[in-house]
């Protein structure tokens, strides 16, 4: 029977296992990043349809009660039924955007929708555009949960003057 051991040796291995091993950290590793950045994905694209679908609340709920009151320049403005939905448009119409946490510098426009929502909207400055700016939006929901976008295809300047400088009623803040 000792003999049955006796031409094994321990000390002897052989090159296949560590290219198997190293062959199974890379998958292993390959999954994980494609499971985390999938889950990034999934999750971000979850919160920007909770947005637009808060954001669409908002705005049915302000054309109801007529009720959304634009903070610009220090005066104030009720919005009217097209335009309210002009901006609504324009800010999902694209359904892209960078989330973002830091807010830029400066006085924002701010809408108010009468149900404790509010959409607040900056300027960012961005030198890779033509006008050299893009549309920074922070909506808060009823709830107070906050959506941070930057947008590079949209602007402030458009948005102040397709659909707050014309038909609306100034009112007192």
């Amino acid at each position: 029977m000792d003999d049955l051991y006796a031409n094994i040796r321990k000390d002897v291995k052989t090159g296949h296992d560590k290219a198997l091993t190293v062959i199974i950290a890379g998958i292993l590793i390959l999954a994980a990043v494609v499971l985390i950045v999938g889950g990034w994905v999934v999750g971000y694209n979850r919160r920007f349809k909770v947005f637009v679908k808060n954001l669409s609340n908002s705005t049915t709920y302000a054309y109801e009660n007529e009720s959304l009151i634009a903070e610009m320049d220090g005066r104030h403005y009720k919005i009217s039924a097209d335009n309210m939905y002009g901006i609504y448009s324009y800010i999902t119409f694209n359904k892209s955007g960078k989330e973002s946490r830091s807010v830029p510098e400066g006085e924002p426009i701010v809408l108010s929708y009468g149900d404790g929502s509010v959409l607040k909207l900056w300027d960012q400055p961005d030198a890779q555009r033509a006008n050299g700016y893009s549309l920074f939006l922070q909506y808060t929901d009823t709830r107070g949960r906050d959506y941070c976008y930057i947008n590079y295809k949209m602007t402030l300047e458009t948005i102040r003057t397709r659909y707050l400088m014309y038909d609306n009623i100034e009112v007192d803040g």
